[in-house]
This record gives structure tokens, sequence and C-alpha cells, in this order.
């Protein structure tokens, strides 16, 4: 394959801010298609992207024999039809989680993705973040020991920003799957039990402060802290600690900190991601990677084998918080 002809599903503000400038920098990838629902949408895309193809059905786009790749990024409501459609097509298939609304749209989508012979990839970029990498790497070494509980702290303002974009889904999968992916990356398992306690600060549709209790096996912890009305900024950690020692990674800026158990000192160093694009952080790397899976016939790190475990956390997540 030469050049990698690639559809967008979907021209909202997420693809034009995070897909099209790292897809602009790939050189055998060119984008040929664009579905979008909107005339504006589509004819935002032919101005930003040239002479390309614009079908207001993602069916006609799933429907064109000579797209290689789709990239879909919708509305959470539409995940699902347009995911498991692509699935089927016979393209490689980039996708934006939740994989559906609920558990059985989920389950359906990511079986569709299990049988599909493609590269399929879900855009869960924070895995990609190469000191979240250097975590994983350092607990595969044993330098760390045994994994005893994880933490990812998420504080930000963003509820008041994009809370109205979380629809029936919840919380937990509109944008939980990014940060208890973080904690799938130091598992590398599906919690057996979750137990959440927050509340609702902006709005009643909004779990927007709070935390989640997850149990994953070999009696080890998982906590996602979650804090979506923080008063200005945002901060997310991912905090380990095993029978050796603790790391402390800086996702937003790749400070990397660690030290051995019985050592005060702490060793520090950063690990930057490609540069960020509006800055998000790893969503260059999981692009790049996605289509060096297609070149090398490779599985891309976020397969569906890690992204039903997140759905899982996330789903358990999501229902516990109805208890």
């Amino acid at each position: 394959m030469n050049t990698i002809r690639t559809g967008l599903i979907g021209y909202g503000n997420w693809v034009r801010a995070a897909y099209v400038p790292v897809l602009n920098g790939l050189d055998d990838v060119q984008v040929v298609a664009v579905s979008a629902r909107t005339e504006a949408s589509r004819s935002a895309a032919a101005e930003a992207l040239g002479d390309v193809t614009l079908y207001p059905d993602w069916r006609d786009l799933l429907a064109d024999d000579s797209i290689d790749v789709v990239m879909i990024a919708l509305p959470a409501a539409l995940h699902a039809a347009a995911t498991t459609a692509a699935a089927r097509s016979g393209k490689h298939v980039f996708f934006e989680p939740p994989a559906g609304v609920d558990r059985l749209e989920a389950d359906a989508t990511l079986g569709a993705l299990e049988r599909c012979g493609q590269v399929v990839q879900c855009d869960l970029e924070l895995r990609y973040v190469p000191a979240v990498r250097e975590v994983r790497r350092l607990l595969e070494a044993g330098t760390f020991g045994d994994v005893l509980m994880a933490k990812v702290r998420h504080w930000c303002d963003w509820s008041r920003t994009y809370g109205d974009e979380a629809g029936s889904e919840g919380l937990f999968l509109w944008l939980g799957c990014w940060y208890l992916d973080m904690l799938d990356v130091v598992f590398e398992a599906a919690p057996s039990k979750v137990q959440v306690a927050g509340g609702r600060h902006v709005g009643e549709h909004l779990f927007d402060h709070g935390y989640a209790l997850l149990r994953y096996p070999d009696h080890r912890l998982g906590v996602y802290e979650l804090n979506l009305v923080a008063a200005a900024g945002t901060e997310i950690l991912l905090h380990v600690t095993a029978s050796g020692g603790e790391i402390v990674v800086d996702v937003s800026t790749g400070v990397c900190r660690q030290r051995k158990t019985g050592n005060e000192q702490w060793e520090t160093t950063t690990i930057p991601t490609m540069q960020p694009v509006h800055g998000f952080v790893g969503m260059a790397e999981s692009i790049h990677d996605f289509f060096k899976a297609i070149r090398d016939g490779q599985t891309p790190l976020a397969d569906v084998v890690a992204t039903r475990r997140v759905h899982e956390a996330a789903l358990r997540c999501r229902e516990a918080e109805g208890n």
C-alpha cells in the first residue's frame, strides 16, 4: 500500500483540531473523503482539505471501495451503528469511545470489531503518552515489584464548558474511558467490582466530582479521582504504588518521578510527547501508531482486547453510579 486513502466520518471540532493537523503531517496518508451531516461541516472540510469527496451519509462513505481506512468521531449516540458498520466494511477502523451508550450496544459493537480482519484501534490517546508507556515498561521489567494500587487524578474545569455534550451515557462512558484506560495500562485486567461516590454540581445530568474504587484481580486497587468543577486549569496524574516503590506521572507535561522503597529521594525525568496538537497529549502518537500498525501489519496498543476491558470498567462505574 503506497498511499493510505482515508475517510473521516464526522467533521466536528474534535476532528478538525485533533485529527487533521496530525494527518496533514503524514506523507503517505491522504484524506480523500469526509462524511458530515451538515452543509456547514462539509464546506469546512472542503476548505481545509481541498479535493475530497463529501458525503452527507456515512453509509455512502463506507460503500466507497477506494477508501482503505475510516476514522470515526461522531456524537456518542451514533458510535455503535457507524463503528459496527465500519467493522463490516473491510476497511481499517480508528474510532472514538464509547463503543455504545449501554452494555448491550457496546458488546455488540466490540463483537463486530473482534471479528474484523483489519487493523482496529480505539482512540485512547493517553495510553500513547510516552511517560505512560514508560510506566508500563517499568512494570513489565519488574523494577518496582508487584503493583498494589494505582490512582488516576483528573482535575479540570470542563463541566462548565463541555458538560452539555454528555448525553444519556453519563460521565464514565462519555469521558471516563480515557482515564480508566490508564488504570488498564497498569493492571491489564477488567475490574471485578466497582464502587462509586460523588455528586452533580453543575447540572442534574452529569456526575462531575467524586471517586470510583475499582477492585482488580489479586486484591489490587484502582482509584479514579475526578473533579470537573475545579476552579481553573487541568491536572492529570497517574500514581502507581508497588511493593518496591512508587511512580508518579504528570500526564500533561511528561514529568515522571520514581523512587524505590526506603529511598526518600525521587528520581525525576521528563519524557516529552510529540508536539501536542492544541494541547491534546498523546494524540499525535495515537494516530501515528495506528498508521504504523497498518503499514507493518501489527496490532496497536489500544486494540479490541484492551478496549473491551476499558469498556467493562466504564460500564461497571456507570452501573455503580446509579446505586
